[in-house]
Formats: structure tokens, sequence, C-alpha cells
């Protein structure tokens, strides 16, 4: 099931963050697959610690794994527009130059 979007963290070519599409991004996936695909926007991804609200994400559990849950039947209940709110995973450097 695709998710609303994502932040994925600082795409420093461009001094911007990256925003992932609904399609891109689906509640089956580990976050191993989601760093795959921001891999064309920062080779590094890998040299970074992913985090969400503090805490260090898992990358081989899904996103609801790690606790981000998919609010969009909570925002359609609730008659509020879901697109006000994205989840944002942090992107922190680790002080290499990792490349997948």
């Amino acid at each position: 099931m695709p998710r609303r979007g994502l932040v994925a963290g600082p795409d420093f070519e461009y001094f911007q963050r990256r925003f992932f599409t609904p399609v891109e991004v689906g509640a089956l996936e580990s976050m191993w697959e989601i760093l795959h695909r921001y891999l064309p926007y920062n080779a590094h991804a890998a040299s970074y610690t992913w985090k969400y609200e503090g805490e260090k994400l898992n990358m081989e559990y899904t996103l609801e794994e790690n606790g981000i849950r998919d609010e969009e039947e909570e925002f359609d209940y609730l008659n509020m527009d879901g697109t006000l709110h994205t989840p944002a995973i942090l992107l922190y450097f680790n002080d290499d130059l990792t490349e997948l």
C-alpha cells in the first residue's frame, strides 16, 4: 500500500529536501529499499544515520515497524487535509563517504 509523501533528508546538490511521492514509497518496503531509491539524489545516502523523531531507524524494518504510521485513514476520518502533515526522516552525516 503506497504512503503519502516522505521527506528523506537534504539533497546537498540543490540544497533542498527530497520529497518522495506516495508511489515511490511502499508500506512493505524496508528502509534499505527506500535508501536505494534515494541514491540517485545522494550517492552517499548510506553515509548518513537515518532518524525519525530523534530515534535511529532500523534499516531492516519497514516504515511502520520503525514507528512511522500511515495516518491517511485517520486524516480522512477527521475530515482533515492529510497533505498538511508529512512524516520527516532526517539524515545525519556520519563523516564518511560510503557508496553502495
